[in-house]
């Protein structure tokens, strides 16, 4: 592609070193896609030929259709990417009209444009796979909105909540993910072609023709930013890392939940391993390894941009580690999602166990505090009254529904009497019905606004990708996750 000014070939190591056909020959639907409406603009704007354009975008359809239905370009072809694959490819079939899709092109606004294609397709599969996975959240919520069950500050027992509350803050956090994956949609859907190697080209192109085809809905402004700009690679790397970090925290609470010392959860056979001398683990090896890929997520998106921030305008061949550190995201983050799910949907949960766990470390002095409050005292008062309360019971090693009224009304004379019927576990709970509390009713109600926002924000998804992808790059099938749950919960 690059040889006439040269007399030697690459030495093998250099090229060996350089080429990146075996990382972005994925991208092969990506490249035709744009290859296409690019022969079709040089066709209608007299570029080249009508006659050629036509050849070269019916052997471009034909090459597709052939390639997917191999599951994807040779694995051993020697080209030194994906570009020229394809483009050899052309040129053995049609000879010189393969020969003349390059007019009005650079492999630089090419890969620029061929990337943001991609990415606004797995910006898609990755929101789509996190509606999967919260389509279980919010089911599981509603199921366990009566459920009582420690919250922890401090990894330390604070107050009871119902599960119900604990799982629908696992959907706030995966719907903001689902929104970042979004935003990085809108950042890569800005269309290059026709940008060239970094000035423009002199031919009358039609970018607006070429950006309309591919379903971008803005072409770039500035040809050398157009090539140099990677941001909406780091927009997808953070949306990445924050969802990563979002299953991180949780799959730690799920870790901690299945140990002996708590025994609060208990994963499913399907979704655990053993151990290959100790016949009686069962080991959380899903939750695990999320906690892991979050952290080579990181790593990946950390190195990406000490990568970019070295590179002057406008473009080095480093960039093209992008596509590397994308991939290798993408195959981290897509399995371990569908991981989940199906981990989160099968999870079964110890009430009883729960319960207990929630009465553990006197929640009730909160009540009390609250209780005392209520009738006057100011809430510095009323948090020590209720503290030495908490003094007191541990004591005589009981709870504090346990002492008597006499050590109640020695702290403070408003305490004994109605004050103990509060105390109970499930009223504890229930009062709490401000606004995003942990009250039963608010977990229902939550609930069923998550269940609308899912169905509304799946139908926009599918809308969107409609909208800005071509035919050719639609998703083609749900995610692993979507094909429905392998097991029921108990």
């Amino acid at each position: 592609m690059w040889g006439g000014r040269f007399d030697q070939p690459p030495a093998e190591t250099a090229r060996a070193f350089t080429r990146s056909y075996p990382v972005d020959r994925r991208m092969y639907r990506e490249d035709i896609v744009a290859s296409r409406a690019h022969a079709a603009m040089l066709g209608r704007r007299g570029i080249i030929a009508a006659a050629s354009a036509d050849a070269l975008t019916a052997e471009l359809d034909r090459l597709l259709d052939e390639l997917t239905a191999a599951g994807g370009p040779p694995p051993d072809a020697d080209d030194e990417d994906i570009h020229s694959f394809v483009e050899r490819v052309l040129t053995e079939r049609l000879g010189d009209d393969g020969r003349r899709l390059h007019a009005a092109r650079s492999r630089n606004d090419q890969v620029a444009t061929d990337f943001r294609l991609y990415c606004k397709g797995l910006t898609l599969r990755l929101a789509f796979a996190l509606l999967d996975l919260l389509d279980v959240v919010v089911r599981r919520a509603g199921d366990e909105a009566h459920t009582a069950a420690p919250g922890f500050t401090h990894l330390q027992a604070a107050q009871p909540v119902t599960l119900g509350h604990y799982l629908l803050s696992l959907y706030e956090m995966h719907a903001r993910d689902v929104q970042a994956a979004l935003h990085a949609f809108t950042v890569a859907d800005v269309c290059p072609l026709g940008s060239g190697a970094l000035a423009g080209v002199p031919f009358d192109i039609d970018r607006d023709g070429a950006a309309d085809e591919l379903r971008f809905s803005q072409v770039s402004r500035n040809s050398m930013d157009a090539v140099a700009d990677r941001d909406f690679v780091g927009a997808l790397l953070h949306a990445c890392t924050q969802l990563t970090g979002h299953a991180s925290r949780w799959c730690e609470d799920l870790v901690v939940w299945s140990s002996p010392g708590f025994g609060l959860v208990r994963f499913d056979d399907r979704y655990a391993t053993g151990s290959s001398m100790l016949p009686q683990k069962l080991n959380p090896d899903i939750a695990e390894l999320s906690r892991g890929k979050a952290g080579a997520v990181m790593g990946a998106a950390a190195g990406w941009h000490a990568t970019i921030k070295g590179v002057p305008l406008a473009y080095g061949l480093d960039m093209q580690e992008d596509k590397r550190t994308v991939f290798r995201v993408e195959d981290d983050v897509l399995p371990m999602l569908a991981a989940l799910r199906g981990a989160l949907d099968t999870l079964r949960v110890d009430r009883g166990r729960m319960a207990a766990a929630a009465q553990a470390g006197h929640p009730e002095a909160l009540e009390i505090a609250d209780y005392l409050t209520e009738r006057g005292a100011p809430f510095r008062d009323a948090h020590q009254a209720a503290g030495r309360l908490v003094l007191l019971a541990e004591s005589q090693g009981v709870t504090l529904g346990q002492l008597d009224d006499a050590a109640f009304a020695g702290v403070d004379d408003r305490l004994p009497g109605e004050v103990r019927a509060r105390l109970d576990l499930a009223r504890m709970v229930a009062r709490r019905t401000s606004l995003g509390g942990t009250a039963p009713t608010r977990v229902l109600e939550e609930a069923g606004r998550a269940r609308r926002w899912l169905t509304w924000q799946r139908q926009h998804l599918e809308g969107l990708a409609v909208r800005g992808l071509p035919p050719q790059l639609q998703p083609r099938a749900p995610s692993p996750a979507a094909a429905g749950a392998d097991g029921d919960a108990a």
